[in-house]
């Protein structure tokens, strides 16, 4: 042992307290409110055991992971923020034994424990759930009106999954493992639609149009709870194609559909439709009661379009002894009469939600033939609605269809000219069928070739503000 104390060189002895003691300098530094820097701090200052580093230097999975960060600008992601640069150097200097005084060897691989945890607890996150939480972004606070305060304007209401401790901490310790790899390939989003995004990004030549990719690469990699590539069945809703997909293994059907105006935006959310309503009744919002207020005491307007007045009591009243400040009071609602003229059409669609909107018919089919068809107030109008029905009933309840056709071809009223036993009120959908309300910009038509579409309610805008960060 004397023999050895006498060659050996301090500038190459590792001692992992050392090691510590710059790590937990260093990791103070790291900013940033994201879910891959708060866990990372955390995790240095609480002396959890290192990953990368070991007292005979670092371990292979370290080039493992350079040599997946070297190519994340594929996927959109510039490798400056993943500091390739200067772990490859540091690596470098770990083979060569290139130490001096400015970069000794611990502080070296406390520099090379530190941004490998980073890159990797990043890297990790974005892939697994995007760089950007839309339910952040999407959900600020906005004008509504032009007489109004600010108010929290939800728009964004998928259930999602999010990085948590328990994702971080699993991922640290599949580093020494045999598994490493191949969990750096399960990271990747696996959806066909995804790659597609990915393949077009290598293609993309105008500064405009790569930018379109990245924001729709990044839709496509949020982790939807209840994913579509789960179900066989479901109906799809792209608000800024305005076109509604239904797919099955059997048949794939498509529509033009009407969605909410910029100042009434269409919500994205995912639920189950439930069941479908014919002949339902229109209970007005309020938001729309206050525009016909100025109407209030017409009983003529109030009659020609089968609108009823009740008061707070839920008692109907005479439209003539009604007021413009009793409509707008709030207290007061409006409701317009099943059937023909009805402006939810003869059928709607239902499925649990925070909004209040659904999918149903419209009592002006002519609106299909307009380029923008962003009209409504939230709810989404279906070009073919008897279709959609056909659909969500399926083989099992086939049988219903000619009844429903014969419901939403007559009005519930008078009795006598209709036929009681083939009028439906409701049918319900068994089993539920899944439903998406989406937002894309670039997307597969019937032929799978990916079409461009306007940002009509500059969700793009919003997303590349926080994205541009993390691009090249």
């Amino acid at each position: 042992m004397d023999d050895f104390s006498a060659i050996a060189d301090g500038k190459l002895s590792v001692d992992l307290q050392t090691v510590y003691q710059h790590l937990n300098k260093m990791s103070k530094s790291v900013g940033g409110q994201e879910e891959a820097s708060v866990f990372l701090r955390k995790y240095y200052q609480d002396k959890k055991p290192l990953i990368w580093v070991r007292r005979s230097g670092v371990c292979d999975s370290s080039r493992q992971l350079l040599e997946v960060l070297k190519k994340t600008e594929e996927d959109g992601f510039s490798s400056g923020i993943f500091k390739v640069k200067q772990i490859e150097k540091d690596l470098q200097r770990i083979d060569s034994l290139d130490f001096d005084e400015q970069n000794t060897i611990n502080e070296v691989l406390a520099r090379l424990e530190l941004n490998l945890s980073k890159a990797y607890f990043c890297y990790a996150a974005v892939q697994q759930y995007g760089a950007v939480n839309p339910t952040v972004v999407l959900n600020k606070s906005q004008v509504i009106g032009d007489d109004t305060i600010k108010v929290t304007s939800r728009q964004f209401d998928m259930k999602l999954y999010r990085p948590d401790d328990g994702f971080f901490t699993y991922a640290a310790t599949v580093v020494p493992t045999d598994s490493f790899v191949p969990y750096l390939e399960h990271l990747r989003p696996q959806s066909p639609l995804y790659q597609q995004f990915k393949d077009e990004l290598k293609k993309a030549k105008s500064a405009e149009y790569r930018k379109k990719v990245l924001v729709n690469m990044e839709r496509a990699r949020w982790h939807l709870k209840d994913p579509v590539e789960k179900h066989d069945k479901y109906v799809l809703v792209n608000v800024a194609s305005q076109t509604l997909v239904a797919m099955s293994k059997d048949s794939t059907m498509t529509m033009k559909v009407c969605c909410g105006t910029t100042g009434k935006k269409t919500p994205l959310l995912n639920s189950y439709i439930k069941k479908m309503d014919i002949n339902p009744v229109w209970r007005m919002p309020y938001s729309i009661v206050k525009t016909i207020a100025g109407r209030a005491g017409n009983a003529a307007y109030f009659s020609s379009r089968r609108y009823s007045i009740y008061d707070g009591a839920g008692r109907k009243v005479n439209p003539a002894n009604v007021t413009s400040a009793q409509l707008r009071s709030g207290k007061y609602s409006v409701v317009q009469a099943a059937g023909k003229g009805n402006s939810l059409g003869r059928i709607i669609f239902r499925f649990d939600n925070n909004f209040s909107v659904y999918l149903h018919d419209t009592n002006s089919p002519w609106v299909f033939k307009q380029a923008n068809r962003c009209v409504s107030h939230g709810c989404v109008r279906l070009e073919r609605p008897f279709d959609m029905a056909v659909f969500l009933l399926g083989n099992k309840q086939a049988d219903k269809a000619a009844d429903v056709k014969y419901s939403m071809t007559h009005d519930p009223e008078p009795k006598d000219s209709i036929r009681d036993d083939r009028m439906l009120k409701e049918c319900k959908v068994d089993p539920e069928i899944p439903v998406y309300l989406t937002y894309y910009t670039l997307f597969p038509d019937r032929n799978q070739h990916l079409r461009e579409y306007n940002d009509v309610y500059g969700y793009d805008k919003i997303i590349y503000q926080h994205l541009k960060a993390v691009t090249p």
